[in-house]
């Protein structure tokens, strides 16, 4: 799926601003993008559903085109209907989906009505918090009773557009570089495009740089491939995209594309050839008054701060974040490590109704973002309840999905099981290409002692490499960090405790010539469910929810600059 663009040959309309949404029998203004449980005290915790509702207006020469409406993201469940005829739906998050409405959309005025809501659901997206009975995991007795750490925003979170094209229009693009030769200098750019029914016969032109080849489309599929000498290879050093242009007569797209290529073998990530070693964090895309709603001038100020701090990624955890995400990454040279929306997956969830729904979510994130030089790595899930039987089958599916879609990215999943505790064995870990594991010695094990944690990991992350003889990536770790308070000895919730636990982490890490990677928990403070160990925000974060400094940032900043 393409995302809207205008271009020289194709309108697009931008829904975004006041819509009006019945709420509790009342008629509200409520803004389009944005969570509606930061917009009213009265609806911090409700889940809906909302009527969202706007009109739009269409000239009579673009009334006849062919027409979809794009919904980037909306949280989680809605019904959409185009002047009172139900016309499409959606049930997951986080991912953008479409509504082909040509013929439907009238000259001059039309309603656009949008019903959501965002129900928490035992075995489902987004996942509600089981029953104690004998589980081991979960986030039991929060409110709400999200079956994970970050707050479950409803909403109509991402923008909503209209685009209007010709009906012999570009459907699909897909470029691939993985069979490049960096130490050569030499670019292989494998470009294929999908066209429709309606375009077959036309001419096609593919500008690639300065390159170009004109091709007849005899078929919906056409592909071709460019061959650039001393090619500029994209990488953190020097993120360069090439400008990419597909034409028909009354129909085109450009793109941004990086040439480069991602391997890895039984010790190491190696990106254009060479090793790379991840230095980041988890993250949320969450913010004060806006929620999970799309924000572009804090996409700017995190991106500003991970250059500041020499970090060189980030994983989206624990969803897909907005594409404009991901246009930075691409511009600014930041890797990515692209994750699907499947957090606090339990037992309940391995059935083959709900490995459909997932192994579709995993089709549709990587359908978006696979152009995206910046993304290295895909996972299909964080921390679920994968020490369980079922778990095995479940998730060597879902591994399955994600590399029929695309083979030249590691696939991965992020396990907090697998410990040294053979009650907690992961049972899927072995089909990933990478072993991706989150752990918290020194802050939920071995509290207050950071040495004795030290050694639990060093010895843990030993094991784990000598069972799986693959690529260690510590993706969590860290500890919460209230800022402002200090103490000397360093003692949990202190500034100065949390700089220690992590630098020392790190250090100890950077050791192991089997770990690619290590990415602190959290970026930024971020709102959670209420419950006893979470005083309304998750205090992890190097940078406070407002993007001020801590301590452990300048520590960070320092350690990073010699990596």
């Amino acid at each position: 799926m393409l995302k809207p663009k205008n271009t020289l040959k194709r309108i697009v309309q931008n829904l975004d601003g006041f819509w009006d949404c019945e709420i509790k029998e009342e008629n509200r203004p409520i803004a389009v993008p944005g969570s509606w449980n930061e917009q009213y005290q009265d609806l911090c915790y409700e889940e809906g559903p909302f009527t969202y509702k706007t009109t739009f207006y269409v000239p009579e020469e673009l009334s006849q085109k062919h027409i979809r409406l794009y919904f980037a993201a909306v949280n989680t469940d809605c019904d959409v209907f185009l002047n009172g005829e139900k016309v499409g739906e959606n049930h997951i998050g986080y991912l953008p989906f479409e509504v082909d409405v040509t013929g439907k959309v009238k000259p001059g005025e039309n309603e656009f009505k949008v019903v959501v809501e965002n129900r928490l659901k035992v075995g489902g997206f987004p996942s509600k918090v089981p029953d104690r009975g004998t589980h081991t995991v979960g986030f039991f007795g929060s409110f709400p009773p999200a079956n994970f750490d970050f707050f479950p925003y409803g909403g109509i979170i991402r923008p909503v557009l209209i685009e209007f094209t010709d009906h012999a229009r570009i459907l699909d693009i897909w470029v691939d570089t993985s069979e490049s030769e960096p130490e050569k200098k030499l670019g292989r750019v494998k470009v294929k495009v999908e066209v429709s029914e309606e375009a077959l016969g036309q001419e096609m032109t593919i500008k690639l740089g300065e390159a170009e080849k004109k091709i007849k489309t005899f078929d919906r599929f056409v592909e071709e491939e460019f061959i650039l000498e001393n090619a500029r290879f994209w990488s953190l050093e020097d993120p360069y995209l090439y400008p990419l242009k597909v034409e028909l007569e009354r129909d085109e797209y450009t793109l941004d594309i990086g040439i480069r290529t991602i391997s890895w073998d039984e010790k190491k990530l190696y990106l254009n050839g060479k090793p790379v070693f991840l230095k980041g964090f988890g993250k949320h895309e969450e913010f004060p008054v806006l929620g999970q709603g799309t924000f572009y001038p804090l996409m700017i100020k995190d991106f500003n701060l991970l250059k500041w701090i020499n970090a060189n990624s980030f994983r989206t955890s624990h969803y897909p974040y907005s594409e404009e995400w991901l246009d930075l990454a691409d511009r600014l040279g930041i890797l990515v490590i692209d994750e699907a929306p499947h957090v606090g997956i339990t037992r309940y969830h391995y059935n083959p109704e709900t490995q459909k729904i997932a192994e579709d979510n995993i089709r549709r994130m990587i359908d978006r973002d696979k152009n995206h030089p910046s993304v290295i790595m895909w996972s299909v899930a964080n921390e679920p309840e994968s020490n369980h039987p079922d778990a095995e089958g479940f998730f060597k599916a879902l591994y399955e999905t994600a590399k029929e879609m695309d083979r030249t990215r590691p696939v991965v999943m992020v396990s907090m099981m697998d410990t040294p505790d053979e009650r907690t064995r992961d049972v899927a870990l072995k089909y990933f290409d990478i072993v991706c594991v989150n752990r918290y010695y020194g802050w939920y094990i071995y509290q207050g002692r950071i040495e004795e944690g030290l050694q639990a990991l060093e010895k843990d992350i030993e094991e784990l490499y000598a069972r799986h003889r693959k690529p260690i990536f510590v993706t969590e770790f860290g500890a919460d960090a209230i800022a402002g308070i200090h103490y000397d000895p360093p003692q949990m919730f202190s500034e100065e405790y949390q700089a220690e636990l992590v630098e020392k982490t790190i250090r100890l890490l950077l050791k192991k010539d089997f770990v690619i990677g290590t990415h602190v928990w959290a970026f930024a403070d971020f709102k959670t469910p209420q419950n006893v160990r979470r005083p309304i925000l998750n205090y992890k974060g190097v940078f406070t929810r407002d993007r001020q400094p801590k301590l452990v940032a300048h520590v960070l900043r320092k350690l990073w600059s010699e990596v």
